[in-house]
């Protein structure tokens, strides 16, 4: 059983590992989201964008490049 336990943990790990986005998918993938929940550029301010794109990334695991 500890045996199943283990295989179950690496091969879980394995996946996740090999699922991770690159910063590029990432970036375009929260511009999308962005963009979707403010359908107009004055909806969002300059900053307010900044941030919800900033949390976006790092809910995917990124930091925004400078």
């Amino acid at each position: 059983m500890v045996v199943a336990f283990a295989a179950s943990a690496l091969a879980s790990g394995s996946a996740a590992a090999a699922k991770k986005m690159t910063y590029e998918q990432a970036f375009a993938k929260c511009k999308g989201e962005i963009g979707a929940s403010a359908p107009g550029s004055e909806a969002l301010s300059t900053a307010a964008r900044h941030s919800a794109g900033g949390a976006c990334m790092k809910k995917y695991g990124f930091r925004l490049k400078k």
